[in-house]
C-alpha cells in the first residue's frame, strides 16, 4: 500500500482552526465515517487513544501521526489536516503539532500500517516539505507536494 495511492481530497483539511488534540482527532474521524472508512466513530477513536496511551504519535517537527488498528475500518485511508495554529500534543520533541495524518488501518492490515507509518515519516522529514504543507491553501496543493 502506497501512500500516494489512498490519497482522498475528501478527508484532507488544509489550513484547519482546530484548536486541540481532541478536536482534531474527532473531526478527522467524522471525516472518516462520512466518506466510509470506518463504520462508527466511536469505536475508532478509542482504538486511536489506545494507541496514544501507549506512546507518543507527535514525532517532532510539528507532525503528528496519530493511528489505530481498529475493526470499524471498512478500508484504509489517511486523514490530513493542517493547522493555522500548533496545538498541544505529546511529541518528542515537546513542541506540538501542526499538521496531522489520521491512519485508518484494519486489524488484519498490519503489514500496511507499518508501511504507511514509515512512508510519512520518511517524507515528512523534510523541514522544506512540511513549510510548503503549512502553506498549502487547497486540497490538491496538499496532495500534489504529498506526490511529487
Amino acid at each position: 500500500m502506497e501512500l500516494t495511492n489512498i490519497l482522498d481530497k475528501n478527508i484532507i483539511f488544509p489550513k484547519s482552526n482546530y484548536t486541540n488534540k481532541d478536536e482534531t482527532l474527532k473531526s478527522l474521524a467524522t471525516s472518516f465515517k462520512k466518506e466510509h472508512y470506518i463504520d462508527d466513530i466511536d469505536a475508532f477513536l478509542k482504538d486511536v487513544y489506545h494507541r496514544e496511551n501507549e506512546g507518543v504519535t507527535g514525532i517532532g517537527n510539528l507532525l503528528a501521526i496519530p493511528h489505530g488498528k481498529s475493526k470499524s475500518v471498512q478500508k484504509p485511508g489517511v486523514a490530513i489536516a493542517t493547522l493555522n495554529n500548533k496545538v498541544e500534543w505529546e511529541s518528542l520533541d515537546n513542541d506540538g503539532a501542526q499538521i496531522v495524518f489520521l491512519i485508518a488501518i484494519g486489524i488484519e492490515n498490519s503489514k500496511d500500517h507499518l508501511k504507511l507509518l514509515s512512508q510519512i515519516a520518511r517524507k515528512l522529514g523534510n523541514d522544506e516539505i512540511n513549510s510548503k504543507l503549512l502553506g498549502a491553501k487547497r486540497k490538491e496543493e496538499i496532495i500534489q507536494i504529498l506526490t511529487s
